[in-house]
């Protein structure tokens, strides 16, 4: 990932020295559907009727798809029929002020045993923050959610951990610097599409950005699980640096 674009990938909108706010120049959709997905005929042959399937995705400033990883389904039969097709699809890049940059976005698959279906999204400025919480918590048996914190066995206990070293520490202001993602610990301990918290951002340079992305991808967590079964989790982790100071200084 080009070290100018990652900072748009990790927060949706431009946060690096700019004056004003970001133009957000967006193709009617994100993705076209080129292979369909299909009803499971395990499913339709139980009497199920509908159902559905959301996934995260990450499409770079070329439109590939660089990421995409299942947040919910009602069965886990859809989220295996949207798997199986998802990544043949065509995937195009978003723009911000006249720049094509990372992006990632919701994609919501619905299933009707009547063959048909309906693909939606949400713009990138919309996803996780809004509505993820309410996709965790209690759900049937069959159905797939995201884990919360609390639901976990233990918590993820960090195997791995790369400190940011900061190329140019000026750059960090005078009253110190604190910066928060949230991200996604998979079912392997890995880390999983970063992106920044907006409440907590100071005006920071694509430099400072870029080092704390990369720092944070080569992390690596025990296995998240719930009832002894390997489950994906979000979770937050703060940066914080103080001024003349070419690294970390520490984290919460």
């Amino acid at each position: 990932m080009p070290p100018s674009i990652r900072s748009l990938f990790a927060t949706g909108i431009t946060f690096g020295l700019l004056a004003g706010l970001p133009s957000i120049v967006q193709a009617e959709q994100p993705f076209r559907v080129t292979i369909e997905p299909q009803f499971p005929f395990a499913l339709a042959n139980q009497g199920v009727t509908e159902g559905h399937a959301d996934y995260l995705i990450v499409v770079d400033n070329q439109g590939m798809l660089r990421d995409h990883l299942l947040v919910s389904s009602s069965h886990p039969l859809f989220a295996a029929s949207v798997e199986s097709v998802l990544p043949r699809w065509d995937f195009f890049a978003m723009e911000i002020d006249g720049q094509r940059v990372n992006a990632k976005h919701r994609v919501t698959v619905n299933f009707h045993n009547s063959g048909t279906f309906v693909v939606g999204w949400d713009s990138p400025k919309r996803i996780i923050d809004s509505r993820l919480g309410k996709m965790s918590g209690s759900a049937d048996d069959a159905s797939y959610q995201i884990a919360r914190l609390d639901q976990l066995d233990a918590l993820p206990e960090p195997l791995q951990v790369m400190q940011p070293s900061l190329p140019e520490p000026d750059l960090v202001p005078t009253e110190g610097l604190r910066i928060v993602y949230h991200f996604f610990i998979d079912e392997t301990g890995r880390v999983r599409i970063p992106w920044i918290d907006e409440q907590e951002l100071q005006h920071v340079a694509e430099s400072i950005l870029d080092a704390t992305y990369d720092a944070l991808m080569q992390w690596e967590f025990t296995p998240p699980t719930v009832n002894g079964e390997p489950v994906t989790v979000k979770a937050s982790q703060p940066f914080i640096f103080v001024a003349d100071s070419t690294s970390l200084v520490d984290v919460e």
